[in-house]
């Protein structure tokens, strides 16, 4: 392999498009080998135009001789590998998933032949002679990101470590959360997907040709018609590798088994299949990976969601796991304070080398990245890396490994000193598990809208209508950034008949909630089958304001649950035969899981829960509810008692400055108003 693209042979004799992308200055060769790392996608993923002579361009306000063809650039989702690692000393390998650009073979959302073209990659990768150690590490956010995990679970004997940022733990959980279809991110994303996997030309003649000299909309990537041309040259008749490669795409699996209302539809769906899903499962695959993982992601996460943590306990034991969570949004995986922690991780686990500072101008590129994908002005600098004094490889590894937690909390991430909504945080606490050890404290729902830890024996209940239509699908204008310092937010109240909510009284002291949570819900209704959802606040009755936290879905139909689930954390098995009906005359129990909480309620806070129909809480996810208006009766006493059980974690030593409303990221701010159940605030 050389540098630029290549072309490189799997096992079923189809070839991958793969860009070899050296360090930034650098060059290496079998005398001077280069420590690697592969970023595998179906995004634009091998365009071979270099994309850190923009990145400069963009940082420094200079104008740029030397950016290349600005059609055959990769996308700028891949550039955690193609210029953040490079400028950190790591060559990269930019692998583009079968059937998708100009890679050959027939799509598959992350089906096995895509698992094992990954194996095939990194074994080539890792056997070239400028590759350090001849082993790679895997990094990339999101799509690259999540391939990771199936990647690392088929075992390669020469990948060295992996680093995923924002993945998701199950295509169903972002594409069904709760068991609801996801007609927001979720299906636009899939969709996309298939369009990428068109090819990019036609038969005619007997033989293949392009459909255009550019791009046609919708059909393929737009990089792939600017490298058959490039390819072909002048002459029409000129072979191009990447125009024979677009054979098969028109056979790229249907993922219409995969996604759409009708999966969950009741009475006709057939829910999660486990034939289908199980084996596209980050969860599942987690299960097999042995080398050193690197795993970050947000807990508002609103493209892969925030459920990403459900991965954790997925890992056999002896793997060395390292995850760092933060409250915002999608891009919050890649913050400053995550950084320098990755940049560790890849010297130590892939560079075999003891953890160097990469100078100022990696510093001034990953701000210019993070600011470019974020839309902040300010960035919080690049901590120093830690261990850099180590007298050896093994030192620095043992230091590692003692002073950096399992699971390592990042805290109010936008009230730092660099400006309000901008990346940083303000406090951090480090667990030696998920969730951590803390006390599960049961909130009991009681009548007047109260949040109670002491049940009531008498019966009691309030009612609902679930009215999706009673706010926004989304909490953002479409096309607004989310990632933003001060987004548009659009998060409004409920409607007073169309939600219940309860809260506990003005806290004396702060209350630290971390891990994932569930509401047992005991409801009654003339519908069979009802959605839910469940919204955790911060409440400032001295302000009016309340502060969104995070949310939780279920379709009530899904009655059974994994033998995982705790008191905590609740694991629908999502299968059709276990689906159940609501009853009108008498109380059926419904177990809400409500994703993560990483979050200090402080003195004067309420903790908060709204109960509503599905939407309004996420900017990029729109639900396909069941609910057009209809009610629903909740118990709150006797025997159907009402509960929430939290997670509370002691010895955080948290800022006492409460963060102005909105300010956090990922976090919106609303007005304070009562639902139909409780006296005004």
């Amino acid at each position: 392999m050389h540098p630029g693209l290549n072309y490189i042979t799997m096992r079923d004799g189809i070839t991958l498009a793969a860009t070899v992308r050296y360090p930034y200055g650098q060059s290496c060769s079998a005398a001077s080998p280069c420590p690697t790392v592969i970023e595998y996608s179906g995004y634009d993923t091998a365009g071979p135009t270099d994309p850190i002579p923009s990145v400069l361009a963009r940082a420094t306000g200079a104008a740029c001789t030397t950016c290349g063809d600005p059609n055959l650039l990769p996308d700028s989702a891949t550039e955690v590998g193609s210029v953040v690692a490079r400028f950190a000393g790591f060559a990269t390998v930019s692998v583009q998933m079968r059937g998708t650009g100009c890679s050959g073979g027939a799509y598959d959302l992350l089906g096995y032949p895509s698992d094992y073209d990954a194996y095939d990659a990194i074994e080539i990768v890792a056997h070239q002679d400028w590759v350090a150690h001849h082993r790679v590490g895997m990094v990339g956010i999101s799509y690259s990101g999540l391939s990771q995990l199936p990647a690392a679970g088929t075992h390669p004997p020469d990948l060295a470590a992996i680093a995923p940022m924002s993945p998701t733990d199950d295509l169903f959980s972002t594409g069904y959360p709760g068991g609801i279809f996801n007609m927001g991110f979720a299906a636009s994303w899939v969709d996309a997907r298939i369009d990428d996997a068109k090819p990019a030309a036609a038969y005619e003649g007997g033989r293949i040709v392009p459909l255009s000299s550019t791009p046609v909309s919708n059909v393929g990537q737009p990089w792939t018609y600017y490298e058959i041309d490039a390819e072909r040259g002048d002459s029409a008749n000129a072979s191009s590798t990447c125009l024979a490669n677009q054979v098969l795409h028109g056979q790229s699996e249907s993922l219409s088994t995969l996604v759409g209302p009708k999966l969950v539809a009741p009475g006709t769906g057939s829910g999660r299949d486990p034939s289908l899903f199980d084996r596209r499962s980050m969860r599942q695959w987690a299960g097999h990976i042995t080398v050193p993982v690197f795993i970050s992601g947000a807990l508002e996460d609103d493209q892969t969601g925030p459920q990403w943590p459900a991965l954790l306990n997925s890992f056999p034991g002896a793997t060395p796991v390292y995850a760092t969570m933060v409250n915002g949004g999608h891009i919050d995986s890649t913050d400053p304070q995550i950084m320098s922690r990755w940049l560790e991780f890849l010297d130590l686990y892939v560079a075999d080398e003891v953890p160097r500072n990469p100078g100022p101008l990696a510093d001034t590129v990953l701000d210019e990245v993070a600011s470019q994908s974020s839309g902040t002005t300010a960035q919080a600098p690049l901590p120093t890396l830690r261990f850099t004094g180590a007298a050896t490889l093994t030192a620095a590894r043992r230091d590692f490994a003692k002073d950096t937690p399992r699971v390592d909390v990042l805290f109010d991430s936008g009230a730092g000193p660099v400006g309000a909504g901008d990346p940083q945080s303000t406090y951090a606490e480090g667990f030696t598990a998920w969730p951590p050890t803390g006390s599960v404290l049961t909130y009991h729902l009681a009548t007047g809208g109260s949040l109670t830890t002491k049940g009531s024996s008498a019966s009691g209940s309030t009612s609902l209508i679930l009215d999706p239509a009673a706010r926004p699908l989304i909490d953002l204008p479409v096309g607004d950034n989310p990632w933003a310092a001060d987004p548009a937010w659009d998060w409004t109240t409920v409607p007073a008949p169309d939600a219940v909510a309860f809260e506990t009284p003005p806290l004396r002291n702060a209350m630290t909630i971390v891990g994932p949570a569930t509401v047992d819900l005991w409801v009654k209704s003339s519908a069979p089958v009802e959605d839910f959802q469940v919204t955790v606040t911060e409440a400032r009755p001295n302000n009016s304001e309340e502060e969104y936290v995070t949310s939780g879905f279920l379709r009530s139909s899904n009655k059974v649950y994994l033998p995982d689930s705790t008191r905590l954390f609740t694991d629908p098995s999502y299968l059709a035969k276990y689906a159940g009906a609501l009853s009108r005359r008498r109380y059926t129990l419904v177990k809400i899981p409500v994703d993560p909480i990483a979050h200090t309620f402080r003195p004067g806070t309420e903790l908060r829960i709204v109960i509503s129909a599905p939407g309004g809480d996420r900017p990029l996810w729109a639900f396909d509810t069941l609910d057009h208006g209809q009610s629903a009766t909740v118990g709150l006493g006797g025997v159907a008692t009402s509960t929430l059980a939290v997670n509370e974690v002691t010895g955080v030593k948290s800022t006492p400055t409460l963060p102005p409303c909105g300010s956090l990221r990922g976090e919106p701010c609303r007005a304070l108003r009562a639902e139909g159940n409780q006296g005004a605030q």
